[in-house]
């Protein structure tokens, strides 16, 4: 997001993290920090133990690699699904195979919510 910062001539970029609880802790919480590094989700996240499910910044990867954080990740099918829709310019067989298990996933997710 655009941040006005008097000492500069134009604004500079600060980031809002969006994390989003689950059934126990129904609440969406926005942390402001004036830019993109890890220090910001690793502060916020200090305290948390459990599943993580993020996008694929690598700021978060060492929340995963640190075991006595006990933080699992749960991969985003959004961001790997991209990847999968991008390499039809390249192998396109293999990709629309990925791309229809991906469906067939996202398929599964919608019946459960129902």
């Amino acid at each position: 997001m655009a941040v006005l910062d008097p000492a500069l001539p134009r604004t500079r970029t600060g980031r809002i993290w969006t994390y989003v609880g689950d059934d126990e802790h129904p609440y969406t919480v926005y942390d402001y920090t004036p830019n993109r590094s890890r220090d910001g989700p690793d502060a916020f996240l200090k305290e948390f133990s459990g599943f993580l499910q993020a996008d694929a910044y690598s700021g978060y990867d060492q929340l995963y690699k640190d075991p006595a954080r006990d933080v699992t990740e749960v991969a985003c099918w959004a961001h790997a699904r991209r990847r999968f829709y991008e390499a039809q310019s390249s192998d396109l067989m293999r990709s629309t195979v990925m791309l229809a298990y991906i469906r067939l996933l996202y398929d599964v997710e919608r019946e459960a919510r129902t």
